[in-house]
């Protein structure tokens, strides 16, 4: 039922979120130009992901908050923030791999529209990205890393895999539940972003992002690992736009095979060692 009232808010604030373009385009205005694909951005991001978490924590946890999103901000958990951007970023070689091959999937005339459909969200992240200023780059950071990265980790690992893993765990078994709400969640993670052939590489980071959860006992360093990864791609767009780069900022990175299996294994290294008593869930 909590499930299901937090998806029943996220359907309507989507709708909520939607009427400001839908004003816009009656008055003529450009929906496309930077500022109002900006601003469309960070109001969808927060009321559709934010919000219905908020808004069902406070019917059904009033009181419990903190301890339901696990607001720890020790300095453990700092640590363990530091520990899931390494991880992220020494993925990035193995999640290049991933996108050159699920770019690769031939799905047929369904394929055809879903990439075109994907290709236009890419010439909407393409828009709002062309900018040079060192001001557009802190804009960027704002909207496109870090907002998206509290409200998507407050929607998918505090609000989906949390439920999940309370409801799994109930019907199944505590390591049973925890692992599955994990999986799951990077299931719904990776297709709620509508863009089939990013699937694996999001897949992927949702499982990471899931078990960096479990782990890390706190929602900080999953906001802080997602953010890193969002602002990596904004500061690489802002390098090309500069012209200090002269790559295509969506192509996958030439990395040698080796050098891709040799940073995906110490990412595993570095993960289980750090998190691996802690995933070893009792009963």
């Amino acid at each position: 039922m909590q499930m299901l009232v937090m998806l029943a808010l996220a359907f309507g604030m989507l709708l909520i979120a939607s009427l400001p373009d839908v004003v816009l385009m009656v008055a003529g205005v450009d929906v496309m130009s930077r500022p109002v694909l900006m601003w469309n951005q960070a109001v969808t991001q927060l009321l559709t992901f934010l919000v219905p978490v908020v808004l069902m924590t406070i019917i059904y946890y009033r009181g419990r908050q903190r301890e339901y999103y696990r607001l720890d901000f020790g300095g453990q958990k700092w640590y363990y923030a530091l520990v899931g951007v390494v991880v992220m970023a020494l993925l990035v070689p193995a999640n290049d791999w991933l996108t050159a091959w699920n770019d690769s999937w031939n799905l047929g005339r369904v394929g055809e529209l879903l990439r075109s459909l994907q290709d236009k969200t890419e010439g909407v992240l393409e828009a709002i990205m062309g900018t040079s200023s060192v001001g557009g780059l802190l804009a960027n950071l704002l909207v496109v890393a870090l907002i998206p990265a509290v409200c998507e980790e407050v929607f998918f690992r505090a609000g989906i895999q949390n439920l999940l893993e309370r409801w799994f765990s109930a019907n199944g078994g505590k390591p049973w539940g925890t692992h599955a709400a994990v999986w799951v969640t990077a299931l719904i993670f990776s297709l709620g972003h509508g863009e089939l052939f990013s699937f694996m590489p999001r897949f992927v980071m949702g499982v990471v992002l899931g078990y960096l959860y479990v782990g890390g006992g706190s929602i900080l360093p999953n906001m802080l690992a997602h953010f890193a990864n969002n602002a990596l791609v904004v500061v690489l767009y802002w390098l090309v736009a500069r012209g200090v780069l002269d790559i295509d900022p969506e192509a996958p990175l030439a990395v040698d095979w080796m050098l891709t299996a040799c940073c995906t294994l110490a990412a595993v290294a570095v993960f289980v060692v750090t998190f691996g008593k802690k995933l070893k869930i009792s009963r």
